[in-house]
């Protein structure tokens, strides 16, 4: 299944580089490049739980094996609604990159709270890597003083973005984030229940769509970018790629 997410994603980014749309189609909207920034933002989110699930597999919790995180199935994850369908919701209403809560880990599996604290931290990572990894492939296509009008790298510097901000708002020791969920395994206390983390993802996410707060924030990475060598006028037209109910 996520070889065909790859799949899927890479032809929506073939599309959007060619811009077959309007220049096969005449078409005026653009959909490859929402395809492109809608799948890519899954295999973020598959990305950032594979990781979690492997680290706890590997420090000893069993109870993940054969599930949807170990084979990189999104489609197959035990709690779909916090871990696939919120995060794209988040997406799709607000144009805020945030993942949801953590895997649940069998604690009496994994005694050792650095491990614990160690899987806690493993989605951030992925997140921080892949917004590297994308920040360099836009500063590779596109010189600092060069600009350009191609969708699909357009849509690489929104992802970019939504991975900036997700590592950005786990960093906030709010329960569901993976800031919060370290330090209650590294001081052994004050972990939240399920329904408490799912909460406080969206509380979160609701704070940061909030008018005020978003665009404090988003001129704040606009700096960010613009410090990077990134345009940041792309992100803008990134988010332009979104439906019309964002």
């Amino acid at each position: 299944m996520f070889l065909l997410l790859l799949g899927v994603t890479a032809l929506a980014g073939w599309l959007s580089w060619t811009r077959a749309e309007e220049t096969v189609l005449g078409w005026d909207s653009a959909y490859a490049p929402f395809l492109l920034i809608l799948g890519g933002w899954t295999v973020c989110l598959t990305l950032h739980q594979y990781v979690r699930a492997l680290l706890a597999y590997r420090f000893g919790d069993r109870s993940l094996r054969g599930s949807g995180y170990l084979r990189l199935n999104p489609f197959a994850f035990r709690e779909k609604g916090a871990h696939l369908v919120l995060p794209l919701a988040f997406l799709l209403i607000g144009a805020v990159g945030l993942n949801g809560p953590a895997v649940h880990l069998d604690r009496s599996a994994v005694p050792s709270r650095l491990r614990r604290a160690l899987v806690s931290l493993g989605g951030l990572l992925v997140n921080v890597v892949l917004a590297a990894v994308l920040a360099g492939t836009v500063a590779l296509l596109v010189p600092e003083g060069f600009v350009t009008d191609n969708w699909a790298i357009v849509a690489l510097l929104f992802l970019c973005y939504l991975n900036v901000i997700a590592a950005l708002l786990n960093l906030l020791p709010v329960p569901g984030t993976d800031l919060y969920d370290t330090l209650a395994e590294a001081i052994d206390r004050w972990r939240p229940s399920r329904n408490a983390a799912v909460f406080g993802t969206v509380l979160l996410f609701a704070v940061v769509w909030c008018p005020p707060v978003n665009d404090a924030v988003m001129e704040w990475l606009f700096t960010l970018f613009a410090q990077a060598g990134l345009n940041p006028a792309y992100l803008a037209w990134g988010q332009g790629f979104l439906p019309l109910w964002w």
